[in-house]
């Protein structure tokens, strides 16, 4: 559009005769009413941005196993093992490798006659407590406990479709093994054979991953430390010219404890009846003459290590050592008299053998014979000493509730 002289001159006389200028005011306002008008631009933007993503479906992994499992039954029962194979991969890496994964993968590559020890991973072992606990739950027809532990289970539902296709595929693939083969171990097992860990202790299994991973839980629990307790009950039997003393009982007890092949305690033991035969004693620092008496009572207490030698089941033999503090009073106080009681006292060092014979897991019956290296001239009470026998009968038990509950789930035949 053209404007005429006359329409320019209209409009010309509202122009100010000088430029605008605003004032520092006029430009902060301007300035929060931009930075206003542009926060409320992207916080609207953002907001629809987030409520897209929030209001997107989600694909659980409850949703992607339960579908998946019965997906892969389908390829399986169809010969589509490429397929199942791919299946397998997706389902493991949207949800972790999970004990159907690991049973889908052994079952698959024994189809396909490709099984390999390869596919029994580090965490093998604890595929298998985890199937044996589904196996459980079928048997027992617990099946409310599979809402509280869907992660421990795979989010597979228990004792459903695909554990009674799996079962059913173990059991017909179990047919093209050889007894004793891992491959017929593997199909037994997953066929609902709960005796596996009672299997993988037979000889032929002995060079297998999974026997390989069994052993190593079993020596780690065996290893443990346990707490031990013995009751002791024995004879004292001097030598050389301290036979003259007589055989003496003893009574006492051991506490310690017992890890791997070593065994530490502490003893404590009386030895007590007089001696058949009277003897000369004296009292030290005093000017009394030797006394005869008869009088015996003596004690022991002393540290005592053994380490085994000979472990069957039921049967450990064991080389024993120690050494000790050991005495016996031979001259009772006599008050009327202001005497004091006196003691034949000596170090003693000692080395032995030990047996037990385990009645079961925890308690045992036991023999320990042992040599004494003693010197009872050292006080100056008697003047005569020899070389003791001590023979002990021990019945004790080891305490380790940890050890025996794990062992009895790995079902390890330990001192039975």
């Amino acid at each position: 559009m053209n404007l005429t002289f006359n329409q320019f001159a209209f409009l010309n006389q509202f122009k100010p005769d000088k430029p605008v200028r605003l004032n520092q005011i006029q430009i902060g306002l301007m300035k929060h009413l931009f930075l206003f008008l542009t926060i409320l631009l992207v916080t609207k933007v953002s907001a629809q941005d987030f409520d897209h993503l929030a209001a997107r479906p989600q694909i659980e992994c409850s949703d992607i196993s339960l579908n998946s499992s019965l997906l892969f039954e389908e390829l399986f029962l169809a010969h589509n093992t490429d397929s199942a194979a791919q299946l397998l991969t997706y389902w493991r890496s949207r949800c972790g490798m999970r004990e159907p994964i690991h049973r889908a993968y052994i079952l698959l590559a024994l189809k396909n006659n490709q099984f390999q020890d390869s596919l029994l991973t580090d965490n093998a072992l604890y595929f298998v407590f985890n199937y044996l606990n589904r196996l459980e739950m079928m048997r027992e027809q617990s099946y409310f406990a599979y809402d509280n532990y869907k992660p421990y289970f795979g989010f597979v539902p228990v004792g459903q479709e695909f554990d009674n296709f799996t079962i059913r595929a173990a059991k017909e693939l179990k047919r093209n093994f050889e007894v004793g083969t891992i491959e017929y171990l593997l199909c037994d097992f997953y066929g609902g054979n709960e005796d596996v860990f009672a299997n993988l202790q037979a000889e032929e299994y002995k060079e297998s991953a999974l026997a390989s991973q069994y052993h190593e839980v079993v020596a780690k629990n065996l290893n443990s430390p346990e707490f031990h307790m013995a009751w002791i009950t024995g004879v004292w039997i001097p030598t050389v010219a301290l036979s003259k003393l007589g055989v003496h009982p003893e009574l006492g007890f051991q506490m310690g404890y017992k890890k791997e092949k070593m065994n530490y305690d502490l003893t404590m033991a009386l030895k007590f009846i007089n001696s058949p035969n009277e003897f000369y004693a004296k009292r030290p620092k005093s000017d009394a003459g030797p006394e005869l008496t008869d009088y015996f009572f003596g004690g022991y207490i002393g540290v005592d290590v053994g380490r085994d030698v000979y472990v069957n089941r039921k049967h450990e033999m064991q080389i024993t050592g120690g050494i000790a503090f050991d005495g016996f009073t031979v001259l009772e106080a006599d008050d009327d008299n202001n005497l004091k009681s006196a003691s034949a006292n000596s170090y003693n060092f000692n080395l032995g053998m030990g047996y037990r014979y385990y009645l079961n897991q925890s308690f045992y019956l036991g023999l320990k014979v042992k040599y004494n290296l003693v010197d009872y001239t050292l006080t100056d009470v008697i003047d005569f000493s020899g070389f003791p026998i001590t023979i002990h009968f021990l019945i004790g038990g080891f305490e380790n509730s940890v050890k025996r509950k794990n062992l009895r789930e790995l079902k390890y035949k330990w001192r039975e």
